[in-house]
């Protein structure tokens, strides 16, 4: 009987072991290495006043940006800021919640130079991120009416089941706790916090900005605008002006440009000891601020030699 087996193992040499096993790590937003992160490890691209494109209607001057925000999820932004109003001064309920931009300030109502129903654009948003099931997804509100209004709006398009509630001065969780939690959607809004409505955290107490809407690249800094400098979130704002406020589209491909862009993030950074949570711009489709997210998230410290260009293509 010996002999036989001598003689299978001469025809069949033994060879390593390899169980049959299936990688099973899922990526959360877009990397494996990102899910044992915290949220406030990652840098995500931002949009400043992402709704008002001039492909949804908006005037050239009340609009921020050329795509909507669909086309902006699909390039790989995760966190937008958002203007509510009521849609009309007449109709206030609810159901009327529009996403505009213009100032209560002057004679004309925000919504008279572009608006898109806000039930209707975070209904769409609600199925990217079906699609998209391990991804985080930031919103920024700026909020011209009543918390309920927001509320209503998230409970109608399904988002607020996806709502994390972030305790004040706790750690943030991974992205991969955020994930497996289902509690993927973190919602600021520029305004006091209220109990009744604890998924809407002060983004001024819950974190901080750079200043914004300087007229050009060379005054552009690293330093506290406002909100609370102790905080680990912090928006680095990176969007240019003219000469009177209004968002400067010609401008954009130079500060949005990857190596301007990288250069200024790391920089800030350094200054700050802490990556940027969120870099927003305008205009985002001149230039490449997912490309310098990438690239940064790559990088574990700000000392440390950017790799090899990252890419969307």
């Amino acid at each position: 009987m010996m002999r036989y087996v001598i003689v299978l193992l001469l025809l069949f040499p033994l060879l390593p072991y390899q169980p049959d096993t299936v990688d099973t790590e899922e990526p959360c937003n877009g990397e494996v290495a990102l899910c044992d992160r915290l949220y406030t490890e990652v840098t995500f691209a931002e949009t400043h006043n992402a709704h008002s494109t001039l492909d949804a209607g908006f005037l050239i001057y009340a609009a921020n940006h050329r795509a909507n925000m669909m086309n902006q999820y699909d390039a790989g932004i995760r966190a937008f800021m958002i203007d509510a109003h009521h849609a009309d001064p007449e109709l206030l309920g609810e159901a009327d919640t529009a996403f505009c931009h213009g100032s209560s300030a002057t004679p004309f109502h925000p919504c008279a130079y572009g608006s898109v129903n806000a039930v209707e654009l975070l209904s769409n948003l609600h199925a990217k991120m079906n699609e998209t099931p391990r991804d985080v997804v930031t919103l920024l509100f700026e909020v011209a009416v009543p918390y309920s209004h927001l509320e209503y709006i998230l409970a109608e398009s399904g988002l607020l089941p996806l709502v994390h509630v972030q305790p004040l001065g706790m750690p943030w969780p991974t992205l991969g706790e955020m994930v497996d939690s289902e509690r993927r959607l973190v919602v600021f809004i520029e305004g006091r916090a209220d109990a009744e409505f604890p998924f809407l955290h002060d983004f001024s107490t819950h974190g901080w900005t750079t200043n914004y809407a300087e007229e050009s690249v060379e005054e552009m800094n690293c330093a506290y605008h406002r909100g609370d400098p102790s905080q680990p979130v912090w928006h680095l704002n990176n969007w240019l002006a003219d000469e009177i406020g209004l968002s400067d589209w010609t401008k954009a491909p130079q500060a949005n440009a990857y190596d301007f862009l990288l250069d200024r993030a790391i920089e800030c950074w350094r200054v700050q000891d802490h990556r940027p949570t969120f870099i927003a711009v305008d205009w985002w489709t001149e230039g490449e601020v997912v490309n310098v997210t990438r690239t940064l998230n790559a990088m574990e410290h700000w000392s440390h030699s950017p790799p090899e260009r990252a890419t969307t293509d």
